[in-house]
């Protein structure tokens, strides 16, 4: 095969390389100093490829840690939520066994109001006796009445165990009712302390719960980052792969010029030296050399236009609400551009934006219909930590973007106007700190404006 034949098939080589590759190679360059261009820019590109690939790696790793810390987190969560429930389980055994003493309780304050009761009774009628028979008279004439000395003995010894058993009468009468009212107290203190007790670890299990709502979502969303840029790192390294391929290609096309420049170089030695001993047709030799040259150099032209390959070019008021929280109104009612998304859309509240720790109230009195985080699919998400709460005759007002562990209220409680439910804060869909504020009419969201 000769030399203009493997230049040709070396050509059409790097030519499919380039294709395949995107990379833009020149079949018109047979030159070798083209060649080093072409395999320099080729380095060039797998340099800037390699550098592309430490970052993705850089990349990785720091996504694999925020992955470990948020997981670490997530557990820590799960573990308070699992001894928040065993607080509930217990709470919901000392309601068991306060309902049962206040059971026992009530049976024993029955008692002591029958005793008390039939005490009153005998007591009343004690002194309904002496009231006829004047005011103790009754006594004396029982003593004086006695026929001698052992008589009267008698007589005064049953009068004085009389006036006693009043005493004791009166004595465990006050000793009842102070009971009474002791275990009454009892009663309505110990059931106080566990009602609160009760508010507290079910605000702060809905608390967790949101948060680990907020951890469930942040580990998927991490998980998709990681992913799509563990795609481009090995989108990267097949790109390299094919630089890699188009450098032996042209590689090759270089070592064959080399290659074609030696034998040249070698030929003309040899010729050279059979001119030096043809002294007798030195002229002749010339001239004959003189022509060979001439038409191997036409030759040489002819076949590299007919070689010719077209280059590869590169591709192409009405005062029934408060307002729910101090601040500056930042975004009212009305459509904008989404300052996270950038996309067009509609506005449908107020936006209330202040610094520091801001307490959010609610602006009317009602239900709390949902209280904890909006992920995505519950119908509250990118509101991040959020309440809604329903007032009745049509009315909801909805509480956006509030800070993470702040939420003071569960669903279903009854909350009155004024009543803090949290704090302002930046979770969810939001660029800073402030409180996304909505009053709906029926499910549609109105202007809170003529409402406040």
């Amino acid at each position: 095969m000769t030399y203009k034949k493997i230049l040709r098939n070396g050509i059409a080589m790097t030519v499919a390389v380039g294709l395949f590759s995107g990379v833009p190679i020149n079949a018109m360059a047979a030159d070798l100093n083209e060649l080093q261009k072409q395999q320099q820019d080729i380095q060039n590109q797998r340099s800037a490829i390699d550098n592309h690939i430490d970052e993705k790696d850089h990349e990785v790793s720091v996504l694999e840690r925020k992955q470990q810390t948020t997981a670490a987190e997530l557990e820590s969560l799960v573990k308070s939520i699992t001894e928040t429930n065993k607080k509930l389980q217990k709470q919901q055994q000392e309601v068991a066994i306060t309902n049962a003493e206040v059971s026992q309780l009530k049976n024993e304050i029955s008692v002591l109001q029958k005793s008390i009761q039939e005490r009153l009774d005998l007591l009343k009628d004690r002194a309904r006796a002496i009231q006829v028979n004047g005011n103790g008279q009754a006594y004396m004439n029982v003593i004086l009445a006695s026929d001698n000395f052992s008589d009267f003995i008698d007589r005064a010894t049953m009068v004085s165990t009389l006036v006693n058993a009043d005493k004791d009468i009166m004595t465990d009468q006050k000793k009842d009712e102070d009971a009474l009212s002791s275990k009454q107290n009892q009663t309505e203190t110990k059931l106080a302390s566990l009602k609160k007790l009760s508010t507290e670890i079910a605000l702060s299990k809905n608390n967790l719960e949101s948060q680990k709502s907020q951890k469930d979502e942040l580990i998927l969303a991490i998980a998709a980052e990681k992913d799509l840029t563990q795609q481009q790192k090995n989108d990267l390294l097949a790109k390299q792969d094919t630089l890699s391929a188009s450098e032996k290609a042209i590689a090759g096309n270089i070592q064959a010029e080399q290659n074609r420049q030696a034998e040249l170089q070698l030929a003309a030695a040899r010729k050279a030296s059979a001119e030096r001993a043809a002294k007798e047709e030195a002229a002749k030799a010339a001239t004959a050399q003189a022509r060979s040259k001439t038409v191997t150099r036409t030759e040489s032209q002819q076949e590299s236009s007919a070689v010719s390959i077209p280059s590869i070019s590169a591709g192409s008021s009405t005062g029934m609400f408060i307002k729910p929280a101090a601040g500056i109104l930042t975004s009212g009612f009305s459509d904008r551009t989404n300052p996270v998304t950038g996309e067009h859309e509609s506005h449908k509240g107020q936006d209330i934006a202040a610094g520091g720790s801001v307490p959010i109230y609610a602006a009317a009195g009602g239900t709390v219909v949902f209280s904890g985080f909006g992920a995505p699919g519950s119908g509250y998400g990118g509101y991040g930590y959020v309440v809604e709460i329903d007032h009745g005759n049509g009315y909801q007002t909805l509480y956006g973007h509030m800070r993470a562990g702040s939420l003071q209220v569960v669903a279903g409680q009854s909350v009155s106007q004024g009543q803090g439910i949290g704090m302002m804060g930046s979770t969810g869909q939001s660029t800073g700190q402030h409180l996304h504020f909505e009053i709906h009419k029926n499910g549609v969201p109105v202007d809170p404006s003529p409402y406040i």
